[in-house]
Parts: structure tokens; C-alpha cells; sequence
């Protein structure tokens, strides 16, 4: 039976969330489908957020509910580091409280109908058409493997995405890709639990310092203190986030690809500095399989080849933003969207792709938007964006009736 309905949210992370809190407070009908918090749950309390607390609040409709009151009320830290468990129990209480309707099944296809609009078929096989989505996924499906490493299977190479157990590898060489606060906190781990981990790096690993909970009038006017951190550029990409929307293709990706480059967090160094080795400036040239181990080919601060035996190697490698790699989207539909290097979908500032009535936010949109959508602070604008975008087709659209394409937009136009 396939059933009708104005608006469906693909995700149910902290985007997906925040745009139905959004769409409830409205009055928009919708249905809203994922496992809450999924790949923020389950955490272990030994790995922290890399953000300060009030620049990881899911974005909501109404005063309160912000993540540093949910911490204080709680008698827990508000500023840093904090327990990435402490945020997935912070999004579960935002779930229960905001979005009590929400579903926990996953969509196992999603695409466009000739007439209009778009068909659902969830993993119950419950088929229904929406004639509007929103997809709100996150990092789960874009985790950036070396090419020389991604042939090798899963025993030998993994991705800090979802990594949380180090203890298997208790008293054995274990090889960390990268210099980010992934890669660095899993090197922490590893050596915690007893194994020998090696970071190897392109560049020398370095670590932010402590935020001030306190700063003069001068140091606030000369660097505010944004969620990004501590700058005037940071301001900008906070307060007018629009802009980049609007800077020159090259320009925004290289920003959303490079701002805010590999760091590890003040609270890390102490625990990394003199207990983990480090290769560095470190070229990963070639990589093997031999005797159930991977053999890595290194070149060390432009000095000759040389190799090096690990049990296994955690990539802290990054994420590769490709809508192609959305299990769920169906190829054609794939196919007829406006890409972004043929990759990221191509967004008007609605965040709505080529394909009318279509929207993406989260991560995927940071190729469109900048490095503030990397992140969940990037709810605060893209979730009452989308809402209200969705808020004003659904009461022009009669039900039944095709939603008309969207039109190009203008600086300054309105919804």
C-alpha cells in the first residue's frame, strides 16, 4: 500500500531533527525516519567532542533546550571537553521531547516519480510518496579510505568512523593515518589499551590550546568567540553563512575541503605527546597484504622508501561528501541531479538540489554552503531554512497537485 504524505526526513541525526522540530512547531505534516542518534550511539565516555557546548546545540524552535543547559542541569561540563555519550543522551532528549513521532526504520530506496514529487519504500517494505524530502544524513556513509590502502579488507584496514573497542589490539603495531582529532584520539586509545600505535602523517600533529572561560573586552572585539572558534572569519561563517553560498564555485569547495585543517584538542596532548611515536612528514607510497599483516611503504621526510609491518591500520583519513554513495538513492534519481564536482549535490540557498522539492543538509552540503555545515552547529540556519521552505510549498501546493520547479534565486529573494 503506498501512502501520501507533504514532507519526509531521511535521518534522524541532530540535522534531521532539528529540520522536523522545526516542520512541527509549523504545523507541516511529515514523517521522519532513522534510528535517533545512530552513529553518535553507543559512545564510550572515554571520547570527547572536539566542539565547545554551545557550539554543538541542536537548533529548536522555541527557547531552552540548548545543549549547555541540558549539561548544567545535569551537574556535567559545559564548555570542554565533553563526552561524546553526553551529546548522544543530549540528542535522545531532544528526540523524545521534539520529535515524538519519529520512526526508527530506514529508508531502503528513495526516487523521483514522473508526475511529481518522490516514492519512499522503507525497509518494512511500506511504500509512500512524499512531495517533499529532506535528506539528513551524516558522516556514516562518506569515510575516506587511502587508495593505496582501500583494496585491503576490513581485518586489516578501518576508519576511526565508528571505531570505539582498541582492546583487540592489545601488544600489537598498529598503524594511525592522519593528524586530525580522530586519528590522534585513536592513537590515544590504542596506546591506552596496550597497543603500539604509530601515527604516520603528512605534516607534524599539533594541538589547539584551552578556550578562556573568561577574556577582556579587547581580546573579544579582536577575536570573537564563535563555534567555529576564536576569529573574525569564524564571525563571518556564523553570522552571515549565506555568503559563501555565494563565492565562486573552486573558492567554496577548496574553503569547506581546508578550513579548520587537522588539530588535535588541547586535553589530548598530554596523553599523546612522548607515549606515541610519530612518522612525519610521512608519504604513504604503497601498501600489501603479507602473512595476515599490511606491509606499508613509507617515504619519511622526503628520505629514501622504506618499509614497515603493522597488524592493522586505523585510517583518521577524513570523509568523502558523494551523494553517489547514499545506498538509498536510486540511480536514475542520482543520475538527474546537478552535481557539485560530480559529487555533492548542487543546492539553490533554500538548500534544495535541481530536482524540485528535493532538499540535502548536513555534511553533504558543506561543497554548497562552507565548513560550518560540517558541523551541528550548522542546524542553527539550515534547519529554519529548510522548514520554512517547505512551510511555504506546502500550503501553495495543493495536495495531489505537482510542485512547480524551482526557479534560480536571487541574492535577497525571499521564500
Amino acid at each position: 500500500m503506498t501512502h501520501s504524505l507533504e514532507a519526509a526526513i531521511v535521518g534522524a541525526g541532530p540535522y534531521g531533527l532539528s529540520v522536523a522540530a522545526h516542520l512541527r512547531a509549523l504545523g507541516i505534516p511529515h514523517r521522519i525516519f532513522g534510528r535517533p542518534m545512530r552513529t553518535w550511539t553507543p559512545m564510550p565516555r572515554s571520547l570527547s567532542l572536539k566542539s565547545l557546548g554551545f557550539a554543538t546545540s541542536i537548533a529548536l524552535p522555541e527557547g531552552g533546550g540548548d545543549f549547555p543547559g541540558w549539561l548544567r542541569e545535569r551537574g556535567l561540563e559545559t564548555l570542554e571537553p565533553i563526552s561524546y555519550a553526553d551529546f548522544a543522551d543530549y540528542g535522545l532528549w531532544v528526540q523524545k521531547r521534539h520529535v515524538p513521532g519519529l520512526e526508527p526504520t530506514d529508508v531502503a530506496r528513495l526516487e523521483d516519480l514522473p508526475e511529481g514529487g518522490y516514492q519512499l519504500t522503507l525497509e518494512s517494505g511500506e511504500r509512500l510518496r512524499a512531495r517533499q524530502v529532506v535528506v539528513a544524513v551524516g558522516l556514516g556513509y562518506f569515510q575516506r579510505i587511502p587508495a593505496e590502502l582501500a583494496p585491503l579488507g576490513q581485518e586489516l584496514v578501518s576508519h576511526t568512523f565508528g571505531r570505539y573497542d582498541f582492546a583487540p589490539y592489545a601488544g600489537r603495531e598498529v598503524a594511525v593515518i592522519g593528524a586530525g582529532q580522530s586519528a590522534l584520539e585513536a592513537a590515544v586509545l590504542l596506546h591506552e589499551v596496550g597497543a603500539h600505535p604509530t601515527l604516520v602523517a603528512r605534516t607534524p600533529p599539533v594541538f589547539h590550546g584551552r578556550t578562556p572561560a573568561r577574556r577582556s573586552l579587547l581580546e573579544r572585539i579582536r577575536e570573537p568567540l564563535t563555534v567555529l572558534g576564536a576569529g573574525r572569519k569564524h564571525w563571518v561563517l556564523e553570522h552571515l553563512p549565506w555568503l559563501v553560498h555565494y563565492a565562486p564555485e573552486e573558492r567554496r569547495v577548496h574553503l569547506a575541503r581546508t578550513y579548520l585543517g587537522p588539530a588535535g584538542a588541547w586535553w589530548l596532548r598530554d596523553r599523546f605527546v612522548d607515549r606515541v611515536p610519530v612518522l612525519a612528514p610521512a608519504r604513504l607510497l604503497a601498501a600489501r597484504e603479507e602473512r595476515g599483516e599490511v606491509v606499508l611503504r613509507l617515504s619519511v621526510d622526503g628520505g629514501t622508501a622504506s618499509e614497515r609491518r603493522f597488524a592493522h591500520v586505523v585510517c583518521g583519513s577524513g570523509f568523502e561528501h558523494d551523494v553517489r554513495r547514499l545506498p538509498f538513492l536510486d540511480a536514475g534519481l542520482v543520475g538527474r541531479l546537478g552535481l557539485i564536482r560530480g559529487r555533492a549535490p548542487r543546492l539553490s540557498r533554500r538548500f534544495e538540489s535541481t530536482r524540485a522539492g528535493l532538499y540535502f543538509v548536513g555534511p553533504i552540503s558543506a561543497y554548497a554552503f562552507g565548513p560550518l555545515f560540517r558541523f551541528v552547529c550548522g542546524t542553527t540556519y539550515a534547519a529554519p531554512t529548510v522548514a520554512r521552505r517547505l512551510a511555504a510549498r506546502a500550503r501553495l501546493s495543493p495536495a495531489g497537485r505537482e510542485v512547480p520547479a524551482a526557479a534560480p534565486e536571487r541574492p535577497g529573494a525571499t521564500a
